[in-house]
């Protein structure tokens, strides 16, 4: 296990709940695990860890992707390279923001409808879900453009987005958002 629930750690062990709590915190002082947040936990010894993986389970049970700022960046399509992870969830968080010693996590709650357009990613061992570009670019434009967002709209900075224009334009349709649909019609893009 990579990233797992003290009631995973419980139900794998054969534990008692109490018990296996008690277990993951003894593992967690000895160095072998870290906390992300209250009751998940990352296997320090596992190797090629990425902290994708953990933005993936912060929403548990709940599903999240990499989204917004962070896919994009790691596609190319935008040049700075955010020091927080961002992801997407139908979740409703009294919390979106988390910090642990894996980086900074900022989830974003998207109504169940929008959660789509997003693939399993394999990168050495670990595996986390991650947008497509032209879904995160829309799920930022989104949450961009809807009120009281803490999401800034993505800023271009070449004559053109490095995007397809046509899955572009879908993704939006599929949004059913009037704003996003004109937003993104006026937008260049170079695919």
């Amino acid at each position: 296990m990579r990233v797992f629930t003290t009631g995973d750690f419980a139900t794998l062990s054969g534990m008692a709940p109490s018990s296996a709590s008690q277990a993951v915190r003894r593992l967690a002082l000895a160095g072998m695990l870290g906390r992300a947040k209250r009751g998940l936990w990352v296997n320090r010894m596992a190797a090629g860890f990425h902290p994708y993986e953990v933005a993936t389970r912060l929403a548990d049970p709940w599903p999240a992707y990499v989204s917004l700022y962070s896919a994009l960046s790691d596609e190319g399509i935008i040049a700075e390279v955010p020091g927080i992870v961002y992801a997407v969830t139908p979740a409703v968080l009294r919390r979106y923001r988390y910090e642990s010693s894996f980086g900074r996590f900022h989830l974003h709650h998207l109504p169940p409808r929008l959660i789509w357009g997003y693939r399993v990613r394999h990168d050495g061992l670990a595996s986390y879900a991650v947008a497509d570009p032209e879904k995160a670019f829309c799920d930022l434009a989104y949450l961009g453009l809807t009120i009281r967002s803490p999401l800034g709209m993505p800023r271009r900075r070449a004559a053109h987005w490095p995007l397809k224009r046509g899955k572009v334009l879908e993704c939006a349709r599929r949004f059913g958002f009037p704003p996003l649909m004109a937003w993104a019609a006026k937008e260049p893009f170079s695919g």
